[in-house]
């Protein structure tokens, strides 16, 4: 069965064959309409002899509410905020006006911080969608994926984030990579306690899986309480047999986040 797209498509293209032809080759082309289309013969004359004129959409005239100078700052925002989407911006859009404005990077006047504080989420991603697009960069990655183990590593969500015992602790390797992730560069393994906050910081030259495991134990063994459970995104520095064994050796419940 033809779409309605395609029917209206091939009655427009056989529109000016059918006013041109005779009576008998009017028929063969209805005959032949009406069979690939369904229509109604009637309907298929009517729609030939009497072609639909396409609505125009005009384009809405108007005051723009937010200016230049509410969408630069919206720039600005959404930059130090490392490109974060509308509906993590939005709540989260005073408290960065404030501070650069407390720091000298932002000089807004009344109706412009007025607009920016009041924006909606959808209006704020719609504003930045050309930058997005054309000059927002997003941050290197530097993690890969490990799929070894992957599946015998239980996932972890924000809402399994009960405990409120000391010990369970957020891992995440960050890499001091500068503009380039090419050649060797340093990394910094940070473990936070996810119930005090405890935070804790090992460098290291390279991320290897033994490279890790050896700074996480470093960690361990310097901790004022036991470190009961380890939480990890997907990269292969965490998710490998060498960390895993050391968490079951060591008694330390060991998850994962999404991917």
């Amino acid at each position: 069965m033809m779409s309605y797209r395609s029917r209206q498509e091939l009655l427009n293209t056989v529109r000016a064959r059918y006013v041109r032809a005779t009576r008998r080759e009017k028929k063969a082309i209805l005959d032949e309409l009406v069979a690939n289309t369904g229509y109604h013969r009637k309907y298929v004359i009517d729609v030939l002899g009497h072609p639909r004129e396409v609505p125009v959409r005009r384009k809405r005239l108007g005051k723009r509410r937010y200016t230049l100078p509410v969408q630069t700052a919206l720039v600005s925002v959404w930059r130090v905020s490392n490109g974060i989407c509308g509906k993590r911006l939005v709540p989260c859009m005073e408290m960065f006006v404030s501070a650069l404005e407390r720091h000298g990077e932002l000089a807004l006047d009344a109706d412009t911080r007025r607009l920016l504080l009041s924006m909606s989420a959808a209006t704020a991603d719609r504003l930045l969608h050309h930058e997005r697009q054309n000059g927002g960069r997003r941050g290197l990655g530097t993690t890969k994926p490990g799929t070894l183990l992957k599946h015998s590593i239980p996932i972890r969500t924000f809402a399994d984030w009960g405990d409120k015992r000391p010990g369970c602790f957020g891992a995440d390797l960050v890499g001091h990579c500068g503009n380039s992730t090419r050649g060797d560069y340093l990394h910094t393994l940070m473990l936070v306690d996810v119930a005090t906050g405890w935070t804790e910081f090992e460098a290291l030259e390279h991320r290897s899986q033994e490279a890790v495991t050896a700074a996480i134990d470093r960690i361990r063994q310097r901790l004022p309480y036991p470190m009961l459970g380890l939480d990890s995104d997907n990269g292969s520095e965490f998710i490998n047999a060498t960390l895993a064994r050391y968490c079951i050796q060591h008694h330390i419940t060991f998850t994962r986040s999404r991917p």
